[in-house]
């Protein structure tokens, strides 16, 4: 059975390891419009994108989105894992009493 947000997820993985290892070019532009879209087009489209890399490219784009989908699946999506820490307690008034500053 088709699952579509398996795929899409499948899909930005992939674009994203191509735009960090080969760039952001008309692969990257292909993945993520066959991400967005789900249309069986722009999926032949990004395979057509993706089979243009070189094998070296390849290989490096396979390591990097196998990377980034076993994170996902020990961690689950974190786009921005900043925001969900905490701050330090400790460091709460460290601006108001900053000497650099001129606040001390």
């Amino acid at each position: 059975m088709f699952d579509a947000k398996l795929e899409k997820k499948a899909l930005e993985i992939l674009a994203d390891a191509v735009d960090r290892t080969v760039g952001t070019g008309f692969v990257h532009a292909a993945v993520l419009k066959a991400a967005q879209t789900l249309a069986a087009h722009d999926y032949r489209q990004a395979d057509k994108a993706f089979r243009m890399l070189n094998p070296r490219e390849t290989r490096k784009v396979r390591s990097t989105a196998m990377e980034s989908a076993e994170l996902f699946h020990k961690f689950g999506d974190y786009d921005d894992a900043l925001t969900d820490m905490a701050p330090d307690p400790r460091l709460r008034d460290i601006r108001a009493r900053s000497t650099k500053l001129g606040t001390a």
